[in-house]
């Protein structure tokens, strides 16, 4: 069972990452950018989410080696 909730945390983390991501293509792109760390209004529950998601991925990790 513990199992079952780690897939599905890693990957919704996996998931939340690239759909929050820049669209830039290439390096150069992303680097002439100085707000790649910035995040709007818009995107703040999204980054709550993820958050969250990581946190239950770690929390699930060490369940998983606790339990074995």
């Amino acid at each position: 069972m513990i199992k079952l909730f780690f897939y599905f945390f890693s990957l919704a983390t996996i998931i939340l990452i690239l759909v929050s991501s820049p669209k830039s293509t290439t390096l150069s792109a992303s680097a002439s950018n100085k707000k790649t760390l910035s995040f709007s209004s818009s995107q703040l529950p999204l980054q709550k989410l993820t958050a969250v998601t990581v946190l239950m991925f770690f929390l699930f990790i060490v369940l998983s080696l606790l339990i074995r």
